[in-house]
């Protein structure tokens, strides 16, 4: 005869909840969507892209400063929220301007952003990007 045993046990078994947490896993990683963040859309030169020479009637220099000051060269200062309307009397006066954007090595990228956002607005579609030099 077999004998019960009169005792019950009061343990979980702690075995399959390892495959449990393994396949939840698993589950959240295959399910979950992640965000996609979309760039600025520019079309960079490619290796037999040719250096053009322009002349100084058809470039503005825009300055970004590190103290969060836009400059003009050869206008002035320029507010951010001036900018839109700046550029468009600019590009009504010349249809080739080419706007180059300065920033200073120790200005905040955000400064950058916020003239490309308004160049944009303002329908500019000839942008040259570039550090200043250190001592400027």
């Amino acid at each position: 005869m077999i004998k019960k045993s009169g005792k019950v046990s009061t343990e979980i078994n702690s075995a399959p909840m390892s495959d449990i947490n393994f396949l939840l896993l698993i589950f959240f990683l295959v399910t979950t969507m992640f965000a996609v963040e979309e760039g600025l859309p520019m079309a960079l030169p490619g290796q037999q892209s040719k250096s053009v020479k322009l002349s100084k009637d058809n470039v503005l220099v825009l300055q970004a400063y590190a103290n969060g000051s836009i400059v003009a060269r050869g206008s002035g200062p320029v507010a951010i929220e001036d900018l839109k309307v700046f550029i468009e009397n600019k590009l009504i006066q010349n249809d080739k301007l080419v706007v180059v954007i300065e920033t200073h090595p120790d200005a905040e990228y955000g400064i950058m952003i916020d003239i490309l956002d308004e160049l944009r607005l303002a329908s500019a579609e000839r942008i040259s990007l570039r550090t200043m030099k250190s001592g400027s």
